[in-house]
């Protein structure tokens, strides 16, 4: 959290405790002052590696991801677990930063509520820290969608989150301050260390398909350098209009223009993965919408950046693009290659 300047809130603070009980206890009207009651009905497997945060807060850190895909449980652990240099719920910092999640007085007066119903609100209270921090992430990226701007949007949210929205959106990114530069990369090296093993495929992120419906296609283009520059997917060569199904469970975080793939589909999976389908001809799905693998999401086209129809297929692994074929063996797929 920013030490020196009042973090810009978008949106207005929703009524997030009635949100939260609605995705994760089918609307059931109770506190979750009782984190124990709270633990039995979140998944508390999945992408959160076990022993990755202490286990009292395991159960809250996953409920506060739950309003928007980009934001995962091992990201929100790992900026809990940097913030307050090791769990420390009474941290303070030399400029009054406070809690776990590292709030100024003045942050938490615009962001600050008293999430778990106890009756206290304050940002030393674990049960309202958490999911301040993960509101506050989930407000970030709205801000920066709807701003525009360009990048990936979990690391302008970190940056938002260390040195303020109005400093991202002053520098169109990621300010070059070394202090934000380094947080945002070591905020993802938690994300990375604090996921399952499997990428929580084991606890229902489901087996992974072909990612077109129908047809095989032959490989244009691998993983890797390519043209001076590095590639960081795999092209599927196909005819215009052949049939792009979702390679496995997610939630679409994005549908439509993109800088460079006239258009694309990105699928947010368990475990902080997230799939890419560029240069579509026409997609079918919306922002927010749950798939399955092999969901009919978009058509193979030949927009933007492109010299011939194909699918760019993309696999990012908490936030870091990986080889899709070495991907799919490790998970078991199929091969991408014909």
């Amino acid at each position: 959290m920013t030490k020196s300047s009042t973090m810009a809130v978008g949106g207005g603070v929703l009524g997030f405790l009635g949100l939260m009980l609605s995705l994760v206890m089918c609307g059931a009207s109770v506190q979750i002052s009782d984190i124990s009651k709270l633990a039995g009905t979140v998944p508390v497997g999945g992408e959160l590696k076990s022993g990755a945060v202490p286990e009292k807060y395991r159960a809250l850190i996953i409920a506060s991801t739950k309003m928007c895909p980009e934001i995962t449980a091992p990201l929100l652990g790992g900026l809990l677990r940097h913030e307050s240099a090791g769990w420390n719920e009474n941290a303070v910092s030399p400029v009054g930063a406070q809690g776990l999640a590292q709030f100024m007085p003045s942050t938490w007066a615009a962001v600050g509520k008293d999430y778990n119903g106890n009756g206290v609100n304050s940002p030393f209270d674990w049960g309202d820290s958490i999911p301040a921090a993960g509101k506050y992430l989930c407000d970030s990226v709205g801000q920066i969608r709807r701003a525009g701007l360009k990048g990936d949007v979990i690391d302008l949210a970190l940056a938002s989150y260390n040195a303020g929205f109005g400093a991202v959106l002053r520098y169109g990114g990621i300010p070059p301050y070394q202090e934000t530069q380094k947080y945002v990369k070591i905020i993802r090296g938690y994300a990375a260390e604090f996921t399952a093993p499997d990428g929580g495929l084991s606890s229902g992120g489901g087996a992974w398909v072909y990612p077109l419906i129908g047809t095989k296609a032959d490989c244009s283009s691998g993983f890797g350098a390519r043209w001076g520059e590095f590639h960081y997917g795999l092209d599927l060569a196909a005819p215009i209009g052949v049939k792009i199904g979702a390679a496995a469970a997610g939630t679409v975080i994005a549908a439509g223009p993109a800088s460079g793939y006239g258009q694309w589909v990105k699928i947010q999976h368990a475990g902080g993965v997230v799939t890419i389908y560029g240069h579509v001809e026409t997609y079918v799905v919306a922002v927010g919408q749950q798939v399955q693998a092999g969901t009919l999401i978009a058509t193979v086209g030949n927009r933007g950046q492109s010299t011939g129809p194909h699918l760019h297929f993309q696999i990012d692994v908490a936030g870091k693009p990986v080889d899709p074929e070495a991907y799919y063996k490790s998970v078991g797929g199929p091969p991408l290659c014909r």
